[in-house]
């Protein structure tokens, strides 16, 4: 593995870990099921992709910088993200019927939401919202380290 993939690879698992822990501690302090606090998600992703992709940039991965190379940093930062996440929350909603029970009962789709569907969907919010994440984040970063090295 090179040390593109080895550092994508690293700020993808980091997030997945704050994003992990973050949970357990709503968890514990019984506010897991307010739905509304998941928007914290959001402020973990966009900050592990942003810093994951201005470490790309800062460090010895690449001579020449680019938006397209930034921009896949981010979204393959976003996509571990995604689908080590969704596979935790599968597990977890299988080893807790409790908390599945409690998200059931406030979800108006009552009827199809199981442990599968629930890692579905947070795998698709994490895709989009990882895009998203990326090409915001790219906005700040998007200049070529080529441009300021001196003559």
């Amino acid at each position: 593995m090179n040390d593109l993939n080895k550092h994508v690879v690293k700020g993808g698992v980091l997030t997945t870990t704050a994003l992990i822990i973050y949970f357990l501690f709503m968890r514990v302090l019984g506010l897991a099921e307010i739905t509304e606090l998941r928007a914290l998600n959001a402020l973990i992703m966009f900050s592990g992709i942003f810093f994951t992709i201005k470490s790309f940039r800062n460090g010895d991965f690449s001579e020449n910088f680019g938006y397209l190379s930034g921009m896949a940093v981010g979204f393959f930062t976003g996509i571990i993200v995604a689908i080590s996440f969704a596979l935790f929350t599968a597990i977890y909603v299988s080893l807790d019927p409790v908390f599945l029970a409690a998200i059931v009962a406030n979800n108006p789709q009552k009827d199809f939401l199981n442990p599968f569907a629930a890692a579905m969907v947070i795998f698709i919010e994490a895709i989009a919202s990882g895009f998203l994440f990326t090409y915001a984040s790219m906005q700040w970063l998007k200049e070529d380290k080529v441009a300021f090295k001196k003559a």
